[in-house]
């Protein structure tokens, strides 16, 4: 097989340097005003997208990437989340993708089962693979703000697969309202987890 050339230019474009991403937040591009203490908890405190697949129906992971890329066979998207200490997202399910962790500083704990029931603690560089399926979270457990690199693999056409649990969307409604929720999943956000 012969060499490939790229120019310069070419790699630019699959070139992302940190200092030049901006962070997505819970409900970017949204046009609906929704409490923070409701957004908040579906993700983490910071969110950078560095990779995600090019795809028609963009999800809540794939539309905010840097680059696109990463769909050579099954696709992959690549990002980091920072929690600050004791946050993480609500438990949420992803019903067709597997999704990797790998602590880049901090500690946290990885809980999963239907009602969280099991946990384990990771730290500084190890990695943990939740299988699609799985109701799961993740929690910074230290004193200090903490980074997760996050993998999500899948096929392409599942991609738009993240699914919180019908018992969130009932105590969102009877926290913040019938019309909070309904702006929630005007904005994508699915409950049907376990269903």
């Amino acid at each position: 097989m012969e060499f490939k050339e790229i120019k310069p230019e070419e790699m630019s474009k699959r070139l992302v340097r940190h200092g030049d991403l901006v962070p997505r937040t819970k409900l970017e591009g949204s046009t609906n005003t929704l409490p923070l203490e409701v957004t908040k908890p579906f993700g983490a405190s910071v969110n950078y997208s560095y990779m995600a697949p090019a795809m028609e129906n963009n999800s809540y992971i794939t539309r905010f990437a840097a680059i696109t890329g990463g769909d050579a066979g099954n696709a992959i998207s690549l990002s980091m989340a920072i929690c600050q200490p004791g946050e993480g997202p609500y438990m949420h399910m992803h019903m067709h993708t597997d999704e990797t962790f790998l602590v880049l500083y901090g500690k946290f704990a990885i809980i999963w089962g239907e009602h969280g029931e099991h946990r384990v603690e990771v730290g500084q560089y190890d990695l943990i693979s939740v299988p699609a399926g799985v109701l799961r979270t993740f929690e910074n457990i230290g004193d200090e703000p903490a980074a997760l690199f996050v993998v999500i693999q899948g096929d392409k056409k599942e991609f738009n697969d993240v699914s919180f649990t019908p018992a969130l969307a009932e105590s969102i409604a009877e926290k913040y309202g019938e019309d909070t929720l309904a702006q929630l999943k005007a904005n994508g956000r699915n409950f049907t987890a376990g269903v």
